[in-house]
């Protein structure tokens, strides 16, 4: 699932393509994506300009005028791919195209349908329920040791099931967890309760830099995410613990380990993190 840096980075590229380009039709699939399309989408779009592209956790918000919040969550394998005119369109697995005025387009594929298309109505981004639902975004700058203090204090569940908690920590996924766990050098099992003050401030320090890395990197690619321009990322070259069981960690070089927790794969080091 692409997670934070992935969305972060396609965000990035349609804020300087789409911002000002009014929506001049919309194709849709009709098939059912997480949740069936609602009706009238494509009126709901069709129109519109885009005045402004947000990302919260691992949702887009495109905002609209008249006055409306696109939301899109890219599920499993989804893609947001923009293209100029004449540039190949209908690709299979294509659930929206989007036409410009301007005769650029964007569009959504998604293979396994797990992700997520809506338009809302309301006065901010906050008022959509999945936004709303969110916690502190990583780059926030309240993010810290002391704030994830405060938040887990006495808290008997394991770390990474909370880096993992989207009502908690809006855009880390698994990739990401494993890797910020292993940069702050904190087991991956260790309870919330048990963390000293400084390995709470290693932490927020440690999940901001992989993040921040990552989206350098343009996000990390396996097999389904692309960006904007439908290139992968390159940050799967850099990872240091995450699909890499058995090989040697990069500061101790002893094994790296994968245990299952919550129905995830783990990956860690257990010299290097205790």
């Amino acid at each position: 699932m692409p997670e934070m840096p992935e969305v972060e980075t396609i965000a990035r590229q349609l804020r300087r393509r789409v911002v000002g380009k009014r929506i001049a039709a919309v194709r849709l699939s009709g098939l059912p994506l997480r949740k069936p399309m609602p009706p009238g989408l494509e009126t709901d779009l069709v129109g519109r300009t885009i005045r402004r592209v947000r990302r919260y956790g691992k949702y887009l918000v495109l905002t609209l005028e008249p006055k409306a919040f696109w939301l899109i969550h890219l599920g499993m394998s989804g893609r947001l791919l923009y293209h100029e005119p004449g540039r190949a369109e209908g690709a299979k697995h294509t659930h929206a195209s989007i036409l410009f005025a301007d005769g650029d387009g964007l569009e959504y594929r998604d293979p396994r349908r797990f992700g997520l298309l809506a338009v809302y109505r309301g006065a901010t981004p906050k008022s959509i329920p999945e936004i709303r639902a969110l916690g502190i975004d990583p780059l926030d700058p309240r993010f810290t040791g002391e704030w994830l203090g405060r938040r887990l204090r006495g808290s008997r569940r394991e770390v990474k099931s909370v880096l993992l908690d989207q009502k908690v920590l809006a855009g880390v996924g698994n990739i990401y967890a494993c890797e910020a766990l292993f940069e702050a050098r904190i087991h991956p099992g260790r309870r919330c309760a048990t963390l000293s003050d400084t390995e709470r401030d290693r932490l927020a320090a440690g999940v901001q830099k992989v993040m921040r890395d990552a989206i350098v990197r343009r996000g990390t690619t396996f097999s389904d995410f692309r960006d904007a321009d439908g290139r992968a990322g390159g940050h799967q070259d850099f990872l240091a613990v995450y699909l890499r069981e058995g090989k040697r960690c990069i500061r101790c070089g002893n094994p790296v380990l994968r245990m299952s927790q919550g129905n995830r794969s783990t990956f860690f080091c257990r010299q290097c993190q205790r």
